[in-house]
């Protein structure tokens, strides 16, 4: 057994998933026996140009690549809380019935989750309000504890399509070898062209 935690829960859309994601779960296998890595169901657009599908297999070969016990860590598809949620800024927001921790809720339900042996991992507002508003700890992920390089989604996916070729040496190998195999660069001119600037 690891760590003193049943599990530790990792939520995220993964648009891919890159070394900061990577080792936010190196950090829960720390510190849990087991960890849940959320994938938020997103619908395919620009911002979002992975199907649920295609972020579980950069995962499974992110974590086969990082040479991680697969036993140790689940996948799980996990619904989305939606663009443009806003935070719940007090603590009363608890007792109401707030849009997040509506979700953070079917969340718990989905995955078996409990403040008492379950700890979330996250740096996004939102999550961690939710999450903590109902009682879980929340361990900052990739972006605090490590304060490795930034990935900017949104210079990501300039990268890939102005085919300058920086992506490739932001992006952990397999999930740039998978992301070749899917001809990521013609999707994103595609999705950019059908939603615009």
């Amino acid at each position: 057994m690891s760590g003193k935690y049943r599990l530790a829960v990792y939520l995220g859309r993964f648009q891919p998933p890159h070394q900061g994601h990577l080792e936010s779960v190196k950090l829960g296998l720390r510190i849990a026996e087991h960890v849940v890595i959320g994938i938020r169901d997103t619908k395919l657009d620009f911002k979002d140009p992975l199907t649920v599908e295609e972020r579980f297999e950069c995962w499974r070969r992110l974590i086969k690549w990082a040479e991680l016990d697969a036993d140790r860590v689940s996948l799980v598809k996990v619904p989305d809380f939606g663009k443009g949620t806003g935070i719940p800024y007090e603590d009363k927001a608890i007792f109401t019935d707030h849009p997040l921790l509506r979700w953070a809720k079917e969340v718990e339900k989905l995955l078996g989750m409990n403040p008492e042996d379950t700890v979330f991992i996250g740096n996004k507002p939102p999550m961690v309000i939710a999450f903590n508003l109902l009682g879980y700890i929340v361990f900052p992920g990739h972006r605090n504890v490590h304060r490795l390089i930034e990935v900017s989604a949104t210079e990501l996916r300039k990268s890939i399509m102005s085919n300058d070729g920086r992506w490739r040496n932001i992006l952990p190998s397999p999930v740039v070898r998978y992301l070749d195999e899917i001809n990521i660069r013609e999707r994103l001119l595609r999705l950019h062209r059908q939603e615009g600037p």
